[in-house]
């Protein structure tokens, strides 16, 4: 079944994710020296039996896969996670201004593993420090294919006890937009856990 949660407790998740969200926007402004938004994520919680099914449903094609594995109080994955042909507008906006364009397709995976790192740890940053949970995380890497053959590769959990965590965003960067899926995938164990830390989270904010 994945992780069950309430309506009070999803509602946390989704506040959640917004603060990481608008963190990594502004961090990636920062790094550009230009507006980088980041839509408001709406979340959507999935197991792991069917996370393949729902992300081919709205990622068709093949994707670029910004991957970082979880340590500490959640095992799994984070994932950034974008269509391939929409990804080079992206990481040119991430380039240094003097970078001339044709010579931004030999820099693309570096500047999108930058910017998938920004995104994920303002995230998980954000999610740890008011969670009170520790999260730590490797150094990005990058992944290219269909989406089964992404999850596959990064060991994604995909049975039934396990979920993931998908915050649909979207990026506007110059004239550019950019849909993309935030994916934290959670082993069985670690979705118990998720649910046990909003809990304390949601009884500290409560009092």
């Amino acid at each position: 079944m994945g992780i069950d949660l309430d309506d009070l407790e999803r509602d946390a998740l989704a506040e959640l994710g917004n603060i990481g969200v608008a963190k990594a926007s502004t961090a990636l402004s920062r790094m550009v020296g230009g507006a980088v938004l980041i839509s408001v994520p709406t979340v959507e919680i999935v197991p792991g039996n069917r996370v393949v099914a729902v992300l081919e449903a709205q990622l068709p094609g093949p994707q670029v896969a910004v991957v970082e594995c979880l340590s500490g109080t959640f095992q799994g994955s984070a994932i950034l996670l974008l269509p391939e042909r929409s990804s080079l507008p992206l990481a040119s906006a991430a380039l240094p201004p003097d970078v001339p364009k044709e010579h931004a397709a030999e820099l693309e995976d570096e500047a999108l593993a930058e910017v998938g790192n920004i995104v994920l740890n303002s995230c998980l940053s954000s999610m740890a420090n008011l969670l009170g949970a520790g999260i730590g995380t490797t150094l990005p890497r990058i992944l290219r294919g269909p989406v089964p053959l992404v999850l596959e590769t990064c060991c994604v959990d995909t049975d039934a006890g396990s979920s993931a965590i998908l915050f649909h965003v979207n990026f506007r960067a110059d004239t550019h937009d950019v849909s993309g899926e935030i994916v934290l995938a959670l082993d069985a164990g670690s979705s118990a856990e998720l649910k046990a830390t909003i809990g304390r989270y949601i009884g500290r904010i409560l009092i």
